[in-house]
């Protein structure tokens, strides 16, 4: 055995070990990147659960924004009517409306 072939023989693994990196990283980037449609609330499934309320999109500044009933679909899904978002109501400690 010569001294070259005995200090390196981890250079017949270095492209096995290069695509093992790039599909590692790779799978990172893709995890990181496809999340957008994800994190999206579905509202109007769960208002069949928790409290919620149908609010307008648009308010003047320094005014509560109006309010409307909750229009209810055949397949048990909440919606607003136009001009108006779909949110949360959020409920303190003892079950009031902030």
């Amino acid at each position: 055995m010569t001294a070259q072939n005995y200090k390196m023989p981890f250079l017949k693994y270095l492209p096995a070990i290069r695509c093992t990196g790039f599909v590692f990283a790779a799978a990172i980037v893709a995890s990181c990147g496809s999340g957008s449609e994800s994190n999206v609330p579905q509202l109007h499934l769960a208002c069949q659960t928790v409290e919620c309320e149908c609010r307008a999109e648009k308010t003047e500044f320094l005014k509560d924004r109006e309010t409307t009933e909750i229009v209810w679909r055949l397949n048990g899904d909440a919606t607003c009517p136009r001009g108006f978002l779909l949110e949360r109501v959020e409920i303190d400690f003892l079950g009031r409306r902030k």
